[in-house]
């Protein structure tokens, strides 16, 4: 009952104490009502959540004593349940704010997008989906680690910030996509606490349909490598349209059998450069492709870039397309 906040319709506040249902004093703003003829007074309780959360549940949170009761008794998943609020920022990205070397983020204009420190102090990304679960590529957790180091060895040497620049805590699981590393460059990473939502921190919401059409244009954000080859003590961000799979693919098969090249196939898309000859660079991958729907104003995780080694010399960086492995990564959070 700790997310939750039991506020009353009209009546006496319902509370659960020692397993009973116990009427407390009326509220000051609420009497308690008259009897009616040919009625009854009906207490009712209302779950309310935090700012930035959101309820669901059956019957809007609305509960009757009895019903209250028997499901904070002994069927949990009768309760309503607070969750954060996705893809809603306050502040959202606008293509004004235009700097050499790309845009420097506003505050709060990227919430989901955290920054992943892995072992000796490489900085990439990462991408909040929940308030205890991110997204990044398998790529970037096995950056300094051996072929053969287990996830729970890598997930000791993490370490995550969060926009607003404190440490998420631990990392307390990593999973690996099955594909990975032949077909899938994605993981999960499941937090050991969970982080409180606000306007500095909110999950990206997983699409729910497909975003991904050349010419589309796209935010992505992160703290990789500038034009001086140094990281950036500010979050930055391109806007980056979305190119033909067969060209890009036709691309990156022309390279030099010594180029390093990027996983490519049926789970991923390419982005090309924007208007300014900005992109991506070393740092950037784990942050997610975003688009904003204007049927709900809501921002969506697209992809995930996957190849982030293009640094304005390269025509192509390479994302993980998010819309089909949703399964999987909804799958995975419900088993846990």
């Amino acid at each position: 009952m700790v997310a939750l906040g039991a506020a009353l319709i009209w009546g006496a506040a319902v509370l659960l104490s020692g397993g009973g249902c116990v009427t407390v004093p009326t509220l000051g703003t609420c009497p308690l009502p008259q009897e009616i003829e040919h009625g009854r007074i009906v207490q009712l309780v209302r779950f309310e959540c935090d700012p930035f959360y959101q309820l669901r549940g059956p019957g809007k949170g609305l509960y009757q004593c009895d019903q209250w009761q028997q499901a904070s008794e002994g069927e949990k998943s009768k309760l309503p349940i607070c969750e954060p609020v996705c893809g809603r920022p306050k502040s959202p990205a606008r293509p004004l704010q235009r700097i050499i070397g790309g845009f420097m983020a506003a505050r709060n204009n990227f919430p989901w997008q955290m920054k992943l420190v892995t072992r000796h102090n490489r900085t990439t990304g990462a991408t909040l989906i929940s308030d205890q679960w991110l997204l990044t590529t398998g790529r970037n957790l096995y950056l300094n680690h051996s072929a053969k180091a287990r996830p729970e060895e890598i997930a000791l040497t993490l370490r995550l910030f969060l926009g607003n620049g404190e440490s998420a805590g631990p990392v307390d699981r990593i999973v690996l996509h099955p594909g990975f590393p032949e077909e899938v460059d994605l993981a999960l990473l499941r937090l050991q606490r969970k982080v409180p939502i606000g306007e500095a921190v909110m999950p990206i919401c997983l699409p729910q349909k497909n975003y991904i059409e050349p010419g589309r244009v796209g935010f992505i954000a992160g703290w990789g490598r500038n034009v001086l080859m140094e990281h950036p003590t500010s979050l930055r961000y391109v806007q980056l349209p979305v190119v033909d799979q067969e060209i890009c693919m036709a691309y990156y098969a022309g390279q030099g059998k010594d180029a390093v090249k990027p996983l490519l196939g049926n789970y991923t898309f390419c982005a090309g450069m924007s208007r300014f000859r900005e992109d991506t660079c070393y740092g950037d991958a784990g942050g997610a492709f975003t688009v904003q729907d204007p049927d709900d104003d809501t921002w969506y995780a697209a992809g995930i870039l996957s190849f982030d080694k293009t640094c304005s010399t390269a025509k192509y960086g390479v994302y993980v397309r998010v819309l089909g492995l949703v399964d999987w990564i909804q799958e995975t959070l419900a088993a846990a």
